[in-house]
């Protein structure tokens, strides 16, 4: 008897992993349901889950192994540029890659003065659990100003390891 009540909670915690990660392409946010995923086409795994700035403060529920990509504005002509402004739980999430992704509305391969583009940051969860991703748009020398706009959320990375 113990034993069937031990399977039923492995299969109800494996069903509410799946559901995270799949079937609808959605993820679950506190408040709306957001539809800006990607998934791997041949399984219907969630694979990516893509933030912009309106997802500040939310919650986000993903698989452990899903990436996170954050985009913010941001312009590198005037020295402002994000950086994280609290270490991440680095045994929950990893950061891949953060870049400066120029506007595909100048047409050039280097910035223009005033003229705003984005940065991407993409993290991969790792283990399940909750981390809180905080991050400031700074002028980073010694002297610039600190936290003129800042951004703020929290992954909760559910059991079930996205393939």
């Amino acid at each position: 008897m113990k034993e069937k009540a031990i399977l039923l909670g492995l299969i109800l915690i494996a069903a509410v992993a799946l559901t995270a990660c799949s079937a609808n392409n959605r993820v679950t946010v506190e408040g709306p349901t957001v539809d800006n995923t990607t998934e791997q086409a041949d399984t219907g795994v969630l694979t990516e889950v893509f933030i912009d700035e309106s997802q500040y403060g939310q919650t986000i529920e993903v698989a452990a192994g899903c990436l996170v990509t954050i985009t913010l504005e941001s312009n590198a002509t005037t020295g402002f540029k994000w950086e994280l402004s609290e270490p991440v739980d680095e045994g929950m999430l990893a950061l891949i890659k953060s870049e400066y992704v120029l506007n595909n509305e100048t047409n050039q391969d280097k910035p223009v003065a005033g003229a705003g583009s984005t940065e991407v940051w993409t993290f991969e969860t790792l283990t399940p659990g909750d981390a809180t991703i905080s991050m400031a748009y700074s002028r980073p020398w010694e002297g610039g100003e600190k936290g003129v706009k800042t951004f703020a959320l929290t992954i909760r990375s559910l059991s079930g390891r996205a393939p």
